[in-house]
């Protein structure tokens, strides 16, 4: 994607994309000059959040173990324990991902032991480390819904955030959704996040992801998007969504050597201060079509190269 694509689609108007019908599993939205429902949201302040934005994602780490119920992790000898212990040695302030819930159903007990078992191990030595789950807002069609969705979530486990995310080819949304579920985050002081297409980011968030394709981030799409909103940019590698292929997920889990990985990893890290991002160390992560977590610690110069970019930048 070039970059004078990027900026056009940071800049086309949200409204201009919900008056244009649907996108892949959307219903077409009826441009209202006073919706039914209005919602004015305002990303939380840092008295709600009992901290500055700077304070939680100053060390930004990415561990998927569960995606849509499965368990990402191929060799047999990890478990939520030892994933946990890695994850606790790196001292995050904000861990992504560990989650991506299913579109439907409840959690399984192994989902929630899972998250449990992390987030103990973690703030056992990072005290008020936060912990996001991710949710395919993309598939929801009613804000009454999405509430409902969330509140059966946190009865079984209880996120510091909630990221919602977006199919990257996904062309419209339905503004009852977000409005909606950030309002109901936000009234249980929760962070909520947006991960899908830059060109439709809702009001409200309190961060942003960014995906870097082909394993880049552009400063002009981060400036753009940090004079626009004001909030935490989270820079994230691409990854498999809804069992499809990503190319550049491919060719950082395939194709890459080691050494290749950590010189992708160390330009991401090494920009992120003066750029004005954070970026997410990817532990455990990206996932394959199988949904397969690609795993950090089997690499023992990645793992030297996660820790030693941390120390220096984070």
């Amino acid at each position: 994607m070039g970059m004078p694509y990027l900026l056009l689609a940071l800049l086309l108007p949200v409204a201009a994309l919900h008056a244009s019908g649907a996108g892949k599993g959307h219903a077409a939205q009826t441009p209202s000059a006073t919706p039914s429902s209005e919602v004015i949201n305002q990303p939380l302040s840092a008295f709600e959040l009992k901290g500055t934005q700077r304070e939680i994602f100053r060390r930004v780490l990415q561990a998927r173990l569960y995606h849509q119920g499965i368990w990402t992790l191929s060799d047999p000898s990890q478990t939520p324990v030892t994933a946990a212990r890695t994850i606790a040695s790196l001292k995050p302030t904000f861990v992504t991902g560990l989650l991506r819930i299913p579109d439907r159903g409840s959690l399984s007990n192994a989902e929630v032991d899972a998250f449990n078992a992390v987030r103990t191990a973690v703030l056992a030595s990072v005290k008020g480390c936060r912990f996001d789950i991710v949710m395919n807002a993309g598939s929801e069609h009613s804000g009454d819904l999405v509430v409902r969705r969330m509140r059966e979530i946190s009865a079984r486990v209880h996120p510091d955030a909630w990221t919602f995310h977006i199919a990257p080819d996904d062309t419209s949304l339905n503004p009852e959704v977000f409005e909606d579920g950030i309002a109901y985050a936000h009234s249980q002081g929760k962070m909520t996040g947006y991960d899908g297409p830059l060109s439709m980011i809702p009001e409200g968030v309190d961060y942003i992801v960014v995906r870097a394709l082909e394993l880049k981030v552009h400063r002009r799409q981060i400036e753009i998007l940090r004079e626009k909103h004001h909030v935490t940019i989270l820079v994230e590698l691409p990854t498999t969504t809804g069992g499809k292929a990503d190319p550049d997920c491919e060719a950082y889990i395939g194709k890459l050597s080691s050494s290749e990985r950590c010189a992708a990893i160390t330009s991401l890290a090494e920009n992120q201060n003066s750029w004005g991002y954070r970026f997410a160390y990817p532990v455990f992560y990206p996932v394959e079509p199988d949904k397969h977590a690609f795993d950090a610690t089997k690499e023992s110069l990645l793992m030297v190269t996660i820790r030693a970019l941390l120390a220096r930048f984070n």
